[in-house]
């Protein structure tokens, strides 16, 4: 037979088959080739099978325990610079089979839109809740990602009596909670919650894009890459931008306006304390056209140049 026959019949072939035995001890080395191909995916296999049976752990312990309803609750959008934050919150059955499932991050953008209609398919219950940017800017980044868990808890159709929380502080419902450091690699249904949180929210960010094409959340999904921040500069904050955050409120600090730089240059070169205070009624002549933030910083140069002028006199 052909290396593509035997590869066309070994397909079906389990593990253990005694037709292994010939093929690796076949002279052609495409054929062995084979084997140890198939050697690999098995291994590939196991790992992933062991990696699942690990991912169920604590949920495992906790339907042990007689806790039949168990939910993992994730949110997503914490670090971006634009955008809602995204909580989800997924309740699973014992019977549970997602292959493949792993933390959003890790997973690519088509395998997430498959594990979300597999998980939407299988999940007792599921829950997905928001909170915008205005009240991310009012409660802080913190305090909004965690009353979107709570809201995507009390959104679930199926009461949870212990909740698998992402992260190393507890959303503080009323439910018994364990938060799991890195949960979203270490539990089944807090990674389910990241995928379903993940798609959503991805799918809100290229429907923003349409709006603001000009920002790329359709790529970015509102994190601040290169060319998110390019942007930025270019064109200012849009009305999803969270005026809090860093870069976006560097943006929103008022500039010293053209008076302002006009009189700091005068008193820069001001040579003499008669000069200064000349300078000074020019100032107070022009107090209309400044702000606040300018004259307090004009009176503070004020200070510092008379102090330097006087010393060269004494």
């Amino acid at each position: 037979m052909t290396v593509a026959q035997i590869r066309s019949l070994s397909a079906d072939w389990s593990e253990d088959a005694l037709e292994w035995a010939l093929v690796e001890g076949d002279s052609r080395v495409g054929v062995r080739r084979l084997a140890v191909q198939a050697r690999k995916q098995w291994a590939r296999q196991r790992a992933e099978q062991a990696r699942i049976k690990e991912l169920l752990q604590f949920e495992q312990r906790l339907w042990g325990r007689g806790v039949g309803r168990v939910a993992g609750v994730d949110e997503v959008g914490r670090g971006c610079l634009a955008g809602p934050v995204v909580a989800a919150a997924v309740v699973l059955p014992p019977n549970v089979e997602l292959p493949g499932l792993n933390d959003s991050k890790k997973v690519s953008a088509r395998k997430r839109e498959t594990l979300n209609c597999a998980i939407l398919a299988q999940a007792l219950s599921t829950s997905i809740a928001k909170v915008e940017v205005q009240e991310i800017d009012q409660l802080n980044i913190l305090q909004a990602s965690l009353k979107a868990m709570r809201e995507a808890i009390d959104g679930l159709e199926i009461v949870p009596n212990h909740i698998l929380v992402d992260g190393h502080i507890q959303p503080g419902t009323s439910v018994e909670e364990t938060a799991l450091v890195d949960g979203d690699a270490r539990s089944m249904s807090i990674a389910a919650a990241s995928v379903l949180a993940k798609v959503y929210r991805d799918r809100l960010m290229v429907e923003f894009d349409e709006t603001y094409p000009e920002y790329g959340f359709a790529s970015n999904k509102g994190y601040g890459s290169p060319d998110h921040l390019k942007a930025l500069h270019l064109h200012g904050p849009s009305p999803l931008h969270r005026r809090t955050f860093a870069p976006v409120a560097q943006l929103l600090v008022p500039k010293n306006s053209e008076a302002y730089l006009t009189f700091a240059d005068g008193l820069e070169a001001a040579d003499s304390p008669e000069e200064l205070e000349r300078m000074g009624h020019f100032i107070k002549e022009a107090i209309g056209d400044l702000t606040e933030d300018d004259l307090r910083e004009l009176r503070g140069m004020y200070r510092n140049r008379l102090a330097a002028l006087k010393d060269v006199v004494h």
